[in-house]
């Protein structure tokens, strides 16, 4: 029997009281007999909120990890950024849509709307204010390609606003040059003070664009994380289906050997001996 700690089971309620929300309609209940030998705390405090095993399941399922394909950063040239990953399924319901959609606008904190292009699911952002005039923001969009049997995931963001930060420290870097330039070719006693300015001022500029280079590297470092999210919800969905199909068949399996049918074969039996 393992425990969990009073962050963890909090953890585990919200994501099956959100799962709950989301799917409003359970897909089934499985028996979650591991999980519930296991953790038999867990499932006493969940009963008692009335929440359905099956999202409990898939909130534990979370909490114990699944492994997902390591998603793929396209090049996408300097001033955009991409990232891909893949999904074992070739369909998207609209109840998983609807949390794939919650997942996406929490990340990027901004609502979005959904468009359909044949095979196509994708997801624009719709920034209000002030953001729509930022394209870093405006530019977000995920894209959901139905294949025969995998689904590819597409988040692309634009990287202009970031890459216009570089200008000061291009500027900077140019003034440390002539200011150096300046101070070998007139000399004098202005020569040592203007050297080592030009030279603080091109250390500066250095330090800026790594501020820059880091700050761009962030956000790819978001995408990939969002891809990863995504990829999550559809293994997720995929394992749970997968554990409420086998408990179908235990319960086949089980029905074949009830009390009714032990009897049904012994009378049969009883009666080619007469």
């Amino acid at each position: 029997m393992s425990k969990l700690t009073d962050e963890e089971l909090k953890r585990i309620v919200n994501r099956a009281t959100l799962f709950q929300k989301i799917y409003r309609n359970a897909p089934g209940t499985p028996s979650s007999v591991s999980f519930q030998a296991e953790y038999p705390n867990l499932f006493e405090i969940t009963d008692s909120l009335n929440l359905e095993r099956a999202f409990v399941y898939e909130a534990m399922l979370e909490h114990v990890g699944i492994p997902v394909e390591e998603p793929i950063a396209i090049d996408a040239g300097f001033n955009n950024a991409e990232i891909i990953g893949f999904a074992k399924t070739d369909k998207i319901s609209p109840e998983v849509l609807n949390e794939l959609r919650a997942e996406i606008e929490y990340h990027f904190n901004t609502t979005g709307k959904i468009s359909y292009r044949k095979n196509r699911t994708i997801w624009k952002a719709t920034p209000s204010g002030p953001a729509r005039l930022i394209a870093s923001i405006n530019s977000l969009e995920v894209i959901f390609e139905e294949g025969s049997s995998s689904l590819l995931i597409r988040v692309k963001q634009s990287l202009k606003t970031n890459n216009k930060l570089y200008a000061p420290a291009i500027a900077a870097a140019f003034g440390a040059f002539m200011l150096f330039a300046v101070a070998l070719i007139e000399g004098g006693n202005d020569t040592p003070p203007m050297v080592i300015g030009s030279l603080v001022i091109f250390a500066g500029s250095i330090l800026y664009s790594r501020f820059v280079t880091n700050r761009k590297k962030k956000r790819k470092a978001r995408l990939y994380d969002l891809v990863e999210r995504l990829q999550l919800i559809f293994e997720r969905k995929a394992k749970s289906q997968f554990h409420q199909s086998n408990s179908s068949s235990i319960e086949i399996l089980e029905d074949e050997y009830s009390d009714s049918a032990l009897n049904n074969e012994s009378n049969l039996a009883q009666q080619q001996r007469e």
